[in-house]
């Protein structure tokens, strides 16, 4: 039996393999975003992490890193909103690189996907923090929503730019071999 245009014609039956690559392009996302949930319970809060961390960097470093602890406990745990954000950024801006395939511009797919990779980011950074702003050892601070912001932007800017030179490199070589055609 022959199903109706009116029926199904509003709503397109995805293939199996636009399923697949939405499900590649996401799921790395959504780990992040589980990653992110799970880090930011009380149970992982600075009062839990300060003694592992340190008896770990006294069997690193030596015992004179207590002196010292409370400001490098710090600065590891905002490097690490650095750079877990900076990583969630790519990946957000990778599955926007994907979702994008059809764009006709590689600047305004780049440009696109990088923006919204910073706004994605910016968002469940302030997601993040307003949820342990409820947790009784926790604080939520927008000073973290800008450090976690700000990693996203700077390793978007680095892979911005790697695939500018690419591309540049790419115009090049296209160039010197039509020059050499002719």
């Amino acid at each position: 039996m022959a199903s109706s245009p009116m029926v199904f014609g509003v709503y397109p039956v995805q293939s199996s393999t636009s399923r697949r690559l939405k499900l590649r392009a996401w799921l790395p996302v959504l780990a992040c975003a589980l990653v992110f949930a799970v880090e930011s319970t009380s149970y992982l809060g600075a009062d839990h992490t300060s003694a592992p961390l340190e008896r770990a960097a006294e069997a690193i470093f030596g015992y004179g890193v207590g002196l010292h602890w409370g400001m490098i406990h710090i600065l590891l745990r905002k490097a690490g909103h650095f750079m877990g954000y900076g990583a969630f950024c790519l990946v957000c801006f990778r599955g926007f690189w994907i979702e994008f395939q059809s764009e006709a511009s590689k600047l305004s797919r780049q440009l696109r996907a990088h923006g919204l990779a910073i706004a994605v980011t910016f968002l469940v950074a302030s997601a993040d923090e307003i949820h342990q702003s409820f947790l009784p050892n926790r604080c939520g601070q927008f000073s973290d929503v800008l450090l976690d912001t700000l990693g996203g932007v700077a390793l978007g800017l680095v892979v911005f730019m790697a695939m500018q030179a690419r591309s540049a490199a790419s115009c090049r070589r296209e160039a010197a071999c039509a020059e050499a055609a002719a």
